[in-house]
């Protein structure tokens, strides 16, 4: 596909004008301001080639009509660690969905899309401003809110060891963000949940050196370590790095430069206009057509609707859902919406009836956990039950630990945590759950559940805590289970070294260092000191936390 002809919906500005470069002819640039939008109307006999709509930061945007278009389409899914958990049935209705973060595919994919491709965020064409010129060492812009306690946390780490040095703001418009990074030389960095952030990129682009998290080959990818930005595994190797470069300024320039020349060379809008041409070009058609366009849209407006992110009546979903095919994502969802609306008990209790005696979409995960955990809601812990031996029943090779028959509504809710989900993470991308307003869908969420059916449960609160330490990103949820486990059981130096080093990538550094140190100490007591270093060793290959402790 060579020059097509765009449609555009909310694409920034900079990417608009590089397709234009590129020399592709845009036949509609749109830029609706939230809610609902028939495309077909909307490009009033107007043909492109090629339909891109970007995701939009501020209110959502559902495009109606799609499958009346004759061209591809594609989604660029921006925060899909956000709102992953509703962009897995938008992108239903493209051919192509974009994705800044790797990460998140398989939540992207979780609901049959076909076709799921990376395209990081990009930077900008700034000047070079003279480091020597900069007025400021250290320069951090970001919000800080209740819900993001790791920033927060960063920033008064940051106040504490260097005072004046520090220009911390937030709500900048961009100019003025740009201006206050072109006059600073180094950028700490921190991702939300361990993603890509338009931080990295920003700051590079004015030629400040980023000092960013540990997220692995992803970002490696974009800006080799050591090299163009430095890779921090914890808040003390974060002083550490900063310490030395501050001594060191030409060393820190050269690193700085260097990240400055990779975006002009591979990270401007005009490279990801051409890599989002060429990843068209080769998609196949993907996207639904006909009534099953219409189900995944009336789905995509629920799952946005479940965490409170779509203003409607319950009356309005329930008209929704009722319309939509029983397919078992709908099913399930309808189930979630009954539980959540409340006062529709009998409703619920005729639905799940339905179910198990139509046989309705045996061993389909997401009706089974779906109908469990509604019965649970309404107190049939019989019924809940029938849904989870439904299930087990319809499995090949189920293991023994499955086969244990649940001995009440925590225990159930513990065994719909162990079942094997297609390879999704334990938590829904971005979504707020709350055990007391929504069904869980995910293992951890099973989880959470379970604990507030059994507080201060410890087997419960372990096997939680141990879900969510495979997934980089969640040490702040973490830091909750693992206070709770310590203070159970003192004595035990793992839990404590799991503690530490949680609060470490919180950028907690002394009580980080503190939980360490008792660790230490309980592994001494216990004649373990050999096994607690190995363990710290793997957990700090750089060595600077053995050192410390020596």
């Amino acid at each position: 596909m060579e020059r097509p002809r765009l449609c555009l919906v909310n694409s920034p500005r900079l990417m608009a004008r590089a397709f234009t470069d590129l020399g592709c002819e845009i036949v509609a640039d749109l830029a609706p301001g939230g809610g609902e939008l028939d495309i077909a109307e909307a490009l009033q006999g107007r043909e492109p080639e090629l339909l891109i709509q970007v995701e939009s930061l501020g209110p959502r945007v559902f495009l109606r009509g799609l499958d009346r278009l004759s061209c591809r389409t594609v989604f660029w899914a921006v925060d899909p660690h956000l709102n992953g958990f509703w962009q897995a049935a938008y992108g239903r209705l493209f051919d192509l969905v974009l994705s800044t973060q790797t990460k998140w595919d398989a939540d992207l994919s979780s609901l049959g899309q076909k076709a799921v491709a990376h395209l990081p965020f990009f930077g900008q064409e700034q000047p070079w401003s003279p480091w020597e010129r900069r007025g400021r060492d250290i320069a951090f812009v970001g919000r800080v809110t209740p819900q993001r306690p790791a920033r927060r946390w960063l920033l008064e780490f940051l106040e504490r060891r260097y005072g004046p040095r520090l220009a911390a703001a937030s709500d900048l418009g961009h100019d003025e963000m740009f201006a206050l990074y072109r006059d600073s030389r180094f950028v700490p960095n921190e991702s939300i949940t361990g993603e890509i952030n338009f931080r990295l990129f920003e700051a590079a682009s004015t030629g400040c050196l980023v000092l960013g998290q540990d997220i692995g080959p992803e970002q490696d990818a974009l800006f080799e370590p050591g090299r163009e930005i430095e890779v921090c595994a914890h808040v003390a190797e974060l002083g550490a790095a900063l310490d030395s470069l501050l001594k060191n300024p030409k060393a820190a320039r050269a690193k700085a430069l260097a990240a400055w020349e990779r975006v002009r060379r591979e990270h401007l809008p005009i490279h990801r206009a051409a890599r989002l041409l060429e990843l068209a070009a080769s998609c196949g058609e993907n996207a639904a057509r006909g009534p099953e366009a219409d189900a995944w849209l009336g789905l995509s407006r629920f799952l946005l609707w479940e965490p409170g992110r779509l203003p409607m009546r319950s009356e309005q979903m329930a008209g929704l859902l009722a319309a939509l095919p029983p397919w078992p994502p709908v099913l399930a969802a309808r189930l979630r919406f009954l539980a959540q609306a409340g006062d529709r008990e009998a409703e619920t209790l005729a639905v799940l009836a339905a179910v198990l005696a139509d046989d309705l979409h045996p061993g389909e995960a997401d009706v089974d956990l779906a109908g469990s955990m509604a019965a649970l809601r309404l107190s049939r812990f019989d019924l809940a039950k029938q849904f989870w031996f439904r299930h087990i029943k319809a499995l090949p090779r189920p293991s023994k630990a499955l086969l244990e028959p649940p001995a009440d509504p925590a225990h159930l809710c513990a065994l719909w945590a162990r079942l094997p989900r297609r390879g999704l993470p334990p938590l829904r991308a971005g979504f707020p759950f709350d055990p007391a307003r929504h069904l869980p869908t995910r293992s951890g969420e099973c989880l959470f559940l379970a604990l507030r059916l059994r507080p201060g449960d410890m087997a419960l609160t372990r096997a939680l805590e141990a879900l969510l330490a495979s997934c980089p990103g969640l040490e702040a949820m973490r830091l909750g289970l693992l206070s709770e486990l310590t203070l159970r059981e003192r004595a035990d130096w793992r839990l404590g070294l799991a503690a530490g080093m949680a609060d470490l990538k919180c950028f907690r550094l002394e009580p980080g260092l503190d939980e360490l140190g008792l660790a230490l100490e309980n592994s001494r007591a216990k004649g373990q000191e050999a096994a607690f270093r190995r363990a710290l060793a793997a957990r700090d290959p750089r060595g600077l936390l053995s050192r410390v402790l020596s």
